[in-house]
C-alpha cells in the first residue's frame, strides 16, 4: 500500500525559549519504506532527528518565544506479511529479554489486574492470533468511543470501568488483556487511512510467532493503511510530542490518505 501522510501542529510559545521532541516522523523498518518525505517550519529553525534501533525517528528543535508551526508531508509504502492461519503460544521463558519486558504491567496497562478477566473472556482457544482478534472484537464491540471522556491519567483499568475512551484507551486495554495472556504487547502511534476524524492513532502490535503483528483495537483499520510512527510500553513512551517551556496549541491538522494499493495493482 503507498500512502501518503502529514501534520500541521502550530504553537505559540511564552517563554524565552521551548524544546520540542517530536514523534511524527515515519517510521523507518522492514515494513515501511519512505519514497518522500519533508519537513519545514514556521520560523525555520535548526532541527535534528534522531533514530533508535526500531527505526523510530524523533525529530529535535528549539524555538524562541511567538508563533511556531511545523508541517511534516511523506509518501511511505507498506507492506505487512499477513499472519499465519495458526500461531501457537510462544514460551515466555524462552523470550528474548527486550521482548519478555513487553508481558509486565505498565503506567497505563495494569495486565496484572486483568489476568482472570482475560482468560475468563479469551481463553476459549489455544491459538494466540485468535486470542488477539477476540480481544480487538470485544473492545470494538463493547466500548463507546466518546471524544474528552478521559484524560492523560486515564489507565486501561478505568477504560474497563467506564467502558469509553479513544483510540489511545482502546489501545491501553487491548495491551493489557495482552499481556494478562501472556502476549507481548506494545503501543503504537501512528496515521491510518480511512480514520474518522482525521488525527494521529493508537493501536498496538502483538508478538506472535516470533514476530510483532499490528492491530487496531477500534478493529476497524487494516495493518497496510496504517503508518507506524512510535513504539513504547504505553503512551508515556511513545508520546506525540514532549515540550520543555509554556506554551499554548493551535488545532492539529492531520492527514493520511491511500495512494495507490500495491497488491490489486501488481
Amino acid at each position: 500500500m503507498l500512502l501518503s501522510v502529514g501534520c500541521t501542529l502550530g504553537y505559540q510559545i511564552a517563554t524565552p525559549q521551548a524544546a520540542f521532541t517530536f514523534n511524527i516522523l515515519a517510521n523507518r523498518d522492514a515494513q515501511q519504506r519512505i519514497v518522500e518525505e519533508s519537513i519545514a517550519s514556521t520560523p525555520d529553525v535548526p532541527r535534528e532527528i534522531v533514530e533508535n534501533s526500531r527505526g523510530d525517528r524523533a525529530l529535535r528543535c528549539e524555538v524562541p518565544a511567538g508563533p511556531f508551526e511545523l508541517r511534516y508531508a511523506a509518501v511511505v509504502e507498506v507492506n505487512r506479511p499477513p499472519l499465519p492461519a495458526l500461531v501457537p503460544a510462544d514460551n515466555p521463558g524462552r523470550l528474548p529479554l527486550h521482548i519478555l519486558t513487553h508481558t509486565l504491567p505498565s503506567r497505563y496497562c495494569e495486565s496484572d489486574r486483568f489476568a482472570q478477566i482475560a482468560w475468563e473472556l479469551f481463553g476459549k482457544t489455544e491459538d494466540r492470533a485468535e486470542q488477539v482478534r477476540a480481544i480487538c472484537h470485544w473492545i470494538d464491540g463493547n466500548l463507546a468511543y466518546v471524544p474528552g471522556s478521559s484524560d492523560a491519567r486515564t489507565s486501561a483499568w478505568d477504560v474497563w470501568l467506564s467502558r469509553q475512551g479513544v483510540c489511545r484507551d482502546y489501545t491501553h486495554l487491548a495491551v493489557a488483556f495482552c499481556r494478562a495472556l501472556s502476549i507481548p504487547a506494545r503501543y503504537v502511534g501512528g496515521y491510518a487511512a480511512g480514520l474518522q476524524p482525521m488525527d494521529f492513532h493508537a493501536c498496538f502490535e502483538a508478538w506472535l510467532g516470533g514476530e510483532w503483528r499490528l492491530f487496531d483495537p477500534t478493529d476497524d483499520i487494516a495493518p497496510e493503511r496504517i503508518v507506524v510512527i512510535s513504539r513504547g510500553r504505553d503512551a508515556t513512551s511513545a508520546a506525540l510530542t514532549t515540550i520543555f517551556g509554556r506554551i499554548t496549541t493551535a488545532p492539529v491538522k492531520v492527514t493520511c490518505e491511500i495512494l495507490r494499493d500495491l497488491k490489486a495493482s501488481a
